[in-house]
């Protein structure tokens, strides 16, 4: 059985982050961990899809600041740098990841 990596697909506005499409194997949704990660940063989800593709499952995030302000500069960077490991980590079987 061949595996698939995740993929994960920031959408933008200009310099502006407004989303997050991640594209797994796993059928373990990985919001609820995301969701506390982004609070942390002064960031909320707006809305959110999960789509269930043969073998894998899509999630689609759209997010934006508590504030109203936008998500972009410093806090994009750091928004795109808490997610990746979550999108590509979550709910992997094998051992720890290694830094």
């Amino acid at each position: 059985m061949s595996r698939t990596e995740p993929q994960v697909r920031f959408e933008q506005e200009g310099s502006r982050l407004t989303a997050i499409e991640i594209t797994r194997e796993q059928r373990s949704p990985v919001i609820a961990v995301l969701q506390r990660t982004l609070f942390a940063l002064g960031i909320v989800v707006s809305s959110y899809q999960a789509r269930a593709r043969t073998a894998r499952l899509v999630e689609r995030v759209v997010i934006e600041r508590t504030d109203g302000g936008y998500i972009d500069g410093a806090l994009s960077v750091a928004t795109k740098a808490a997610i990746l490991p979550i999108a590509l980590e979550h709910g992997e079987q094998s051992g720890p990841v290694e830094s």
